[in-house]
């Protein structure tokens, strides 16, 4: 649990703990930074092994995992302060721990006191200042995803009423691309507000769905590798019979045999493939360097070079078909940018659960996608 802007002086700190009633918790604050505590985290310390990272002002980084086992999660619970100047130190610290957790699951969230776009604010000032695009472009630079939300947008109100009423969304949970693969239908509840002017957060990691076979999907990359022609013809030279729209279907249900089959030979685990082949290209590399006036080497290294130079660019085909981001043209090897892309739309059209004519939620992955 994290608390945002308790206001809390040192010497009270012991008290409201005490206060908050929650037997066999344990508590962390950033009271030491400043002359108030802008950041307070419990946990239950039967369930739950914590470490603190590290703290700031403005964040408070701490390892979860649980006594019975499970996978460690890193959280940075945030408060951004109210002046965007004092808060370059918070967007320099997120963009430096991008790289320091990329290994890990990580998972941020808070008030960020910024907002992302226009529309995330209803009323008071207008204008786009510069300073407002700090936020989007720490959150990109960092590579964090939005986390699926469900509930309220604005998370903030001034509590006013008519001309004078303000609402932003300053609360926001981001995860890694690590956290989003291990956990697809992690998913932010913007609850509403009740004691405070903010919305509380509620944040589930859901396990993975079962696997479910995957639906075919013709892939642009097939067309460039050798063998594709070949298979289309055979595929398509098979005898079908019946009425032309019959013979028609039946001939695309085989080809989409064979092309299951040519993509399992050439093309499935795209990226494994690339792994393999850059280690094989190294190999021929070091060789070569130990044996430079042997001719076969040479030709072993521009082999393995050409085959790695292929899978690359098939790779990247791949994923950018996948993440359907058609406009990009900053050069060539834009593999990860597609790679991230195809995550964060993944998770952001997840559907984690439906709601029945009985008024009733669903969870059930098979009861969401019965087919």
């Amino acid at each position: 649990m994290g608390i945002m802007e308790p206001r809390v002086m040192l010497p009270n700190i012991a008290v409201v703990e005490e206060g908050l009633g929650m037997r066999d918790w344990t508590f962390f604050s950033n009271v030491y930074h400043g002359p108030l505590c802008r950041i307070m985290i419990g946990w239950n310390s039967n369930m739950l092994e914590v470490t603190i990272l590290s703290s700031g002002g403005q964040w408070v980084t701490c390892d979860i995992t649980r006594k019975d086992g499970g996978q460690l999660v890193r959280v940075t619970f945030v408060y951004g302060s109210s002046t965007s100047v004092e808060r370059q130190e918070l967007w320099h610290y997120l963009k430096y721990q991008k790289s320091v957790n990329d290994s890990v699951p990580w998972l941020v969230t808070g008030d960020f006191n910024a907002i992302m776009r226009v529309t995330d604010r209803q009323g008071g000032d207008s204008n786009w200042y510069r300073h407002m695009e700090d936020f989007p472009n720490c959150v990109h630079e960092s590579e964090l995803i939005h986390l699926a939300a469900e509930g309220h947008h604005f998370t903030w109100h001034n509590r006013q009423q008519g001309t004078a009423s303000i609402l932003r969304k300053l609360d926001w949970a981001f995860g890694n691309q690590h956290l989003i693969r291990l956990w697809p239908q992690a998913k932010a509840t913007f609850q509403a507000r009740i004691d405070s002017d903010h919305s509380p957060i509620h944040i589930t990691l859901s396990p993975k769905p079962p696997y479910q076979r995957a639906r075919f999907k013709f892939l642009n990359l097939w067309a460039d590798q050798d063998g594709y022609e070949e298979t289309v013809r055979a595929a398509w030279g098979t005898e079908a019979h019946g009425n032309p729209f019959s013979r028609l279907t039946s001939k695309l249900r085989t080809l989409k045999g064979h092309l299951s089959n040519f993509h399992k030979r050439n093309s499935s685990h795209i990226s494994s493939r690339v792994a393999q082949a850059e280690k094989k290209w190294k190999e021929a590399q070091d060789f070569l360097d130990q044996h430079p006036q042997d001719l076969e080497a040479g030709q072993w290294e521009r082999d393995m070079g050409n085959q790695y130079s292929a899978l690359r660019k098939a790779e990247e085909s791949f994923y950018k078909q996948r993440s359907r981001v058609n406009w990009l043209q900053l050069g060539d090897r834009n593999t990860s940018f597609f790679h991230r892309s195809l995550l964060h739309r993944r998770h952001r059209n997840g559907i984690t659960s439906l709601c029945r004519d009985t008024g009733e939620v669903t969870r059930n992955p098979e009861d969401i996608d019965p087919y």
